[in-house]
């Protein structure tokens, strides 16, 4: 029998462009009712209505992720109107160039509001929605990167040190969170993907002027779905996917 995601809902973040865009794609495919949130509702309304006659169902949701106001007026719309969620992709990032010698503290703390603190608080509330509605058998998926695991000494692709060090801190996060559930014996699973080089809007110019191999947001997407569709038993805690011949 076919793994489907019909009467299943799911948030993915970041969902306007890129792999939040593709993942919203193809969770709609299998059936979900996906909630797709950006800070800009334009690019989502498109998104919505390219996907009208899909099995699941697209439903664009403005929210900027570093506020948390916002997040909580979002997660009370979802459940008033869905009443629950089964499926939390947190896909939104940013990669400001700054460093330790460049750039401004400003642009650390930009890129660790949305990478790291507004993927925290908007999971603390999609898991206390789950746990609210007795939904014990849901899923975290964090969109990481193979940066998240190890700092490559010469990086083949454009990476700021505060989006490492962001990355390196959702890996920990990931890990705290399997624990506690854990501990409190739940059964909700925490996943990271960890991809490589992915042709983005984020790396697009990049690549036409050092052209090489690199995902599609498809091929995330993909391994998204590989993850969800694991019996209950099993857990990928991460997969690391990046294009062939790709060496950190």
């Amino acid at each position: 029998m076919e793994w489907t995601g019909m009467d299943k809902v799911a948030i993915v973040t970041g969902a306007s462009s890129g792999i939040g865009r593709a993942i919203s794609e193809q969770l709609v495919l299998k059936g979900f009712k996906v909630v797709g949130i950006a800070r800009h509702i334009d690019k989502l309304n498109i998104l919505a209505d390219e996907l009208k006659s899909k099995p699941g169902k697209f439903l664009p949701l403005q929210c900027d992720l570093t506020n948390q106001n916002e997040i909580l007026k979002a997660i009370d719309w979802i459940e008033k109107n869905l009443g629950f969620v089964n499926v939390l992709v947190n896909n939104a990032a940013v990669n400001i160039e700054t460093g330790f010698c460049t750039g401004e503290m400003e642009d650390w703390e930009k890129t660790f509001d949305l990478n790291i603190l507004g993927l925290t608080f908007i999971t603390k509330e999609v898991l206390k929605l789950m746990k609210k509605k007795g939904i014990d058998n849901g899923c975290i998926v964090n969109i990481n990167d193979i940066f998240g695991q190890k700092i490559p000494v010469n990086p083949d692709r454009p990476a700021s040190p505060a989006y490492m060090c962001s990355k390196f801190a959702l890996t920990a996060m990931s890990e705290c969170l399997r624990l506690e559930l854990a501990q409190l014996e739940s059964n909700i699973k925490v996943i990271c993907i960890c991809p490589g080089l992915v042709e983005t809007e984020m790396t697009q110019q990049w690549l036409k002027e050092n052209p090489r191999l690199a995902l599609k947001p498809k091929d995330v997407a993909d391994a998204v779905l590989f993850t969800l569709q694991t019996p209950d038993n099993v857990l990928v805690k991460d997969l690391v996917i990046t294009p062939i011949r790709e060496i950190i």
